[in-house]
């Protein structure tokens, strides 16, 4: 037979201890809902641009047009470096018609140029070989056409070569810039001379006359 002792013991252990153990042990464990992310800070990113073209960084001209052209209603000034210079006013063209080449018209180029405070003009079938010429109405003259001129300056070549009759290289010109149109003295007008009347010879006296068929002898007449 049991204590007394030893019975109430247990009950106490009883009471002291319900049966909160069996379910703990043996429920699952519970799952745990994961804790949401800290917010990662965000950095702007910029779009990334395009790499700049070296032309656009270089800060000399391209090897196409020259810069500044065409110059519209400016001239243009060539230079070729040793203190020529020779500005560009007017372009235009003559078209003519060669009879062995009817379907192929003769184009020649026609500059109407300033230089050295001189109006001049240079023409050529290219601006490789210009000549220099006179006035526009002797150019027109000799090629045998009409100058069409532009109403503004085209874009010209970067360099032209003056040469002479005989085709050999005289200057070679390099465009400048573009600038105001050169004002020209226009040459003095020659004064009308006045006429002065010409003098006449006084007439001379006439010569005595001998009838015909008479001879007057030799020492007739005293001198």
């Amino acid at each position: 037979m049991r204590s007394p002792v030893r019975r109430g013991t247990a009950l106490l252990l009883a009471a002291s201890f319900p049966l909160s153990l069996g379910p703990a042990v043996w429920a699952a464990p519970a799952q745990q809902v994961p804790a949401a992310p800290a917010p990662v800070p965000t950095i702007p990113v910029q779009p990334a641009q395009a790499p700049a073209s070296p032309a656009m960084n270089d800060p000399t001209p391209s090897a196409g047009l020259p810069p500044g052209q065409p110059c519209g209603a400016s001239a243009a000034r060539f230079e070729n470096g040793k203190a020529f210079k020779m500005v560009v006013a007017r372009a235009g063209q003559v078209q003519t018609t060669n009879p062995l080449r009817p379907l192929t018209p003769e184009v020649n180029e026609v500059l109407l140029v300033v230089i050295a405070g001189k109006v001049a003009t240079a023409y050529g079938p290219d601006f490789t070989a210009l000549r220099r010429g006179s006035a526009p109405a002797a150019i027109e003259a000799m090629l045998g056409g009409p100058i069409k001129w532009q109403p503004t300056l085209p874009t010209l070549p970067d360099s032209m070569t003056i040469v002479s009759e005989e085709g050999a290289p005289l200057a070679q010109l390099t465009f400048r810039a573009c600038e105001t149109p050169p004002v020209v003295k226009a040459p003095p007008k020659a004064e009308a001379r006045k006429k002065v009347p010409a003098k006449r010879a006084p007439p001379k006296a006439a010569a005595e006359k001998t009838p015909p068929g008479f001879s007057m002898p030799q020492g007739a007449i005293a001198e």
